[in-house]
């Protein structure tokens, strides 16, 4: 098998059928042999009955895993990666924002350097201004706080096999696809392709879900919140050290303060600055057991 591309399912019944298509035409024209998996992840709508006619009329290219409840875009393609028999893999969405024609693009690209990992890079963005705004900026802030996550990072990827598998066996407290690649090979790189609107439906991404997104990749894979809260209560602990000379010496000079003042002054600061300083050294601890022990299951595959 030439390729396996892999798209996660969970509110497509409007869309799986154009995409397979495109996705038959184009590995044919190119003499591909491919294989398409698609996981159900357990949407609301009808994408499941869509499946399974599609694998029925085309057994020969089509696998469907049914998993047993939604556990998020990134666990789904996971799971795909144990069934997958292709040489390379292509992750891709299944609202065809991500054109099939394009994997040529990231074959090419793979080629050219033997690549682990090349990530589609779209020419411009099909989504709504304020999404494009926000997305560019966590990126930024994700690329900083996640060392060696490439800035090109995104849902259209080519991954190669022996790299994919190596993902089945982590196991973290939240699951992000490229923070795990970065953790694995920095021999990545990234190619330009289209970014077309949806084909049907709306996304099933939220605002909302976004921000979260964004929030658990920061907890999970970064230790910025935790050093930012360390570093906060030592500058803390100097400005009330500062401070309180400041108070012992003006007592000791001008004797002009309240009785009792400067005593409640001092203990206050340096207390609450203790206090912090131990937060953000049990959370350095925290961050790093929680990293090692949480052995919660990706992901279960019903059929």
């Amino acid at each position: 098998m030439d390729i396996s591309i892999i798209v996660p399912v969970y509110n497509g019944e409007k869309t799986l059928e154009a995409l397979y298509s495109q996705i038959a035409t184009f590995c044919d024209a190119e003499k591909l042999h491919y294989e398409v998996v698609f996981v159900h992840d357990c949407g609301p709508d009808n994408s499941l009955s869509i499946l399974k006619k599609l694998q029925k009329n085309h057994p020969k290219h089509i696998k469907v895993l049914q998993l047993t409840r939604n556990y998020g875009q990134h666990n789904a393609i996971i799971a795909g990666f144990g069934s997958c028999e292709g040489d390379m893999i292509i992750t891709m969405d299944e609202d065809l924002q991500h054109l099939p024609k394009d994997i040529k693009n990231l074959l090419n690209k793979q080629k050219e350097g033997d690549y682990d990992v090349v990530y589609g890079v779209n020419k411009t963005s099909e989504h709504s201004r304020f999404r494009n705004i926000t997305s560019r900026i966590m990126k930024k802030v994700l690329s900083y706080a996640i060392e060696n996550l490439h800035k090109d990072y995104s849902a259209f990827r080519l991954i190669k096999r022996d790299i994919a598998l190596q993902l089945i066996e982590m196991q973290n407290s939240y699951t992000f696809l490229d923070g795990y690649l970065s953790w694995i090979t920095n021999h990545v790189s990234s190619t330009t392709v289209e970014h077309k609107e949806r084909f049907a439906g709306e996304s099933s991404y939220t605002m909302k879900k976004l921000i979260e997104h964004s929030i658990n990749i920061l907890f999970t894979f970064s230790n910025i919140p935790i050093r930012i809260l360390s570093y906060s209560s030592i500058i803390i602990f100097f400005i009330t050290l500062m401070y309180s000379i400041y108070i012992v010496v003006r007592k000791l000079v001008y004797d002009d303060l309240i009785a009792g003042f400067p005593t409640l002054i001092i203990a206050i600061g340096i207390g609450v600055s203790l206090l912090l300083l131990g937060l953000g050294i049990i959370g350095e601890y925290t961050y790093r057991i929680n990293l090692k022990t949480t052995k919660r299951p990706n992901y279960t595959i019903k059929k």
